[in-house]
């Protein structure tokens, strides 16, 4: 009798065991961060992309076409809209507004984009600053002002990072 008991300890406990780790699947969250494509030099606050910057912007949509994206956050200016404005009207998404000097940024994007797939544009200064909150770590430098091809893509594990990786496109 006991050991009859035992087994049925052993399968009670072994199957409330496999249930548990059917139902704490990781949460994975994709973070990809860029600055804006190129713009045109007119000394205005708030310039248009140039024919590079245009044709970079064309190149984003073609690389992530196969991709599902969920939601799209730019600055208000016209040359972050630009880059990812082929993107998120291909996507059928609306770009969100965010201010690139809210410190508090990369919290929100971790909490209320949990579990999807985010593409943020912002500036020179702005998007390796916000890497670096996501990451935790002090490791990437504002880019020169002649450098537009850098993505740097996050992924996280029930918000813990999994992977940084940083391209060129």
């Amino acid at each position: 009798m006991k050991k009859i008991l035992g087994i049925f300890l052993f399968f009670l406990c072994y199957s409330f065991l496999f249930a548990q780790s059917n139902n704490t699947e990781p949460i994975m969250t994709k973070i990809i961060l860029m600055r804006h494509a190129e713009k045109i030099i007119d000394n205005s606050k708030d310039p248009i992309l140039s024919k590079e910057g245009e044709n970079r912007a064309e190149r984003l949509d073609f690389l992530f076409s196969e991709v599902s994206i969920d939601n799209v956050y730019s600055s208000d200016y016209i040359r972050t809209k630009g880059t990812v404005a082929k993107l998120a009207s291909t996507k059928n998404l609306t770009i969100k507004i965010y201010n690139p000097k809210d410190t508090e940024f990369s919290k929100y994007l971790l909490e209320v984009e949990k579990g999807k797939t985010t593409v943020v544009v912002g500036h020179s200064n702005s998007i390796p600053l916000l890497v670096n909150k996501l990451i935790a770590k002090e490791q990437y430098k504002p880019l020169s002002e002649d450098v537009f091809s850098k993505i740097w893509i996050l992924t996280f594990s029930d918000q813990k990072l999994l992977d940084c990786s940083v391209l060129n496109y």
